[in-house]
């Protein structure tokens, strides 16, 4: 017999749904119709991609600090250290640290990869 109620998963992809039709709304002025089938076509290629599959959903920490670190390097102009640090309200070394793993993240975007042909062209 099955249960009446609904599963995680299922509230969690209709949420999906729901939410990539609001942001789309809000963020492009898409239609209500169009930004609702947007929202069904984003939680279906979710269930083609990870259906079947346990998922953890983390808090998106990782994902503030990416947006932070890259405000920082963009603020960088190569001789600002102590002024982000005041700016950011981090200490100077931790800054260097920043700047220097955003850089190294930059020039390793850039290069191509020799042993991918698809990348080579």
């Amino acid at each position: 017999m099955k249960s009446s109620t609904r599963s995680p998963a299922g509230d969690l992809l209709s949420d999906l749904a729901t939410q990539v039709a609001i942001a789309s709304m809000e963020a492009f002025g898409v239609p209500e119709d169009a930004a609702e089938a947007l929202g069904t076509d984003v939680a279906m290629r979710m269930i083609e991609q990870w259906g079947g599959q346990q998922l953890y959903m983390p808090k998106g920490i990782r994902i503030e600090a990416s947006r932070l670190y890259l405000q920082i390097y963009e603020d960088w102009k190569g001789h600002n250290h102590r002024e982000l640090a005041r700016k950011y309200g981090f200490s100077l070394q931790f800054i260097y640290r920043i700047v220097k793993m955003m850089r190294k993240a930059d020039l390793d975007s850039r290069q191509r990869d020799m042993f991918h042909p698809a990348s080579n062209g």
